[in-house]
C-alpha cells in the first residue's frame, strides 16, 4: 500500500509538529509518533477511518489521532492500492476543514 501526503497536509504536519515541540516539551515526539502509527495502520487497514464525505474524486475518510486530538482526512483508492492524506486538522478547533 502506498501512502502519499498532499502538499497541504505536509505543511500542516510541519506547523503542528513545530507547535508541539514548542508547547509540549515533555512529549515533543508524540504528534510524529501518532502520525507514524496512523501511517502503519492505514497501510494495513485503509478503510479504518470513518467515512467523512463523498466527493467526485472519491470517499474522504477521517481518522482520529487520540492522544494529540488531530484528525487525518484521507482518500483511499483500492484500485491503485493508494492512500492520500489530504489534511491534518485539530479536532478541538470546533469546525471542520474545507476539503
Amino acid at each position: 500500500m502506498k501512502v502519499h501526503v498532499s502538499k497541504r497536509a505536509r505543511r500542516q504536519i510541519e506547523k503542528i509538529h513545530t507547535w508541539w515541540v514548542e508547547h509540549r516539551p515533555a512529549a515533543r515526539a508524540l504528534f510524529l509518533d501518532e502520525l507514524a502509527a496512523a501511517d502503519r495502520l492505514l497501510r494495513v487497514t485503509p478503510e479504518l477511518g470513518l467515512v467523512y464525505c463523498e466527493q467526485k474524486t472519491g470517499t474522504v475518510r477521517r481518522l482520529l489521532l487520540p492522544k494529540t486530538h488531530h484528525h487525518l482526512y484521507y482518500r483511499y483508492r483500492a484500485d491503485l492500492e493508494e492512500v492520500t492524506i489530504l489534511c491534518v486538522w485539530g479536532a478541538p478547533k470546533g469546525h471542520t476543514p474545507a476539503l
